[in-house]
């Protein structure tokens, strides 16, 4: 996932409420888009529209997007969306924040 930071083509999305990443924090570069609002924010946002709600430009179905959660059950959820939605290279972070927080210690 180190690497993947760095690579702006990628789009790492964290699918857990806005509370839960105030008090957790994030992996860098990625989006917050709750799990409830991924179908909306990727079919029905215009780009303009994401682009002023999440600092970056909406991805399109052939970018590689990468989700994430706390543990890894609500990015799965968020993958079947993408995927359903034409978003073909969409993967999940098996170890979600769990797994990212715990080795920066």
């Amino acid at each position: 996932m180190l690497k993947v930071i760095q690579q702006p083509e990628k789009v790492i999305i964290d699918v857990r409420n806005p509370e839960e990443v105030k008090s957790t924090g994030k992996i860098p570069s990625s989006i917050n888009i709750p799990l409830n609002n991924v179908q909306n924010a990727l079919a029905t946002m215009s780009e303009e529209e994401f682009k002023k709600k999440f600092q970056r430009p909406k991805p399109s179905s052939s970018d590689e997007l990468i989700f994430y959660c706390q543990s890894g059950r609500r990015s799965t959820e968020a993958l079947d969306r993408a995927l359903k939605l034409g978003y073909t290279k969409s993967k999940t972070y098996l170890g979600s924040w769990n797994d990212w927080s715990s080795r920066q210690q």
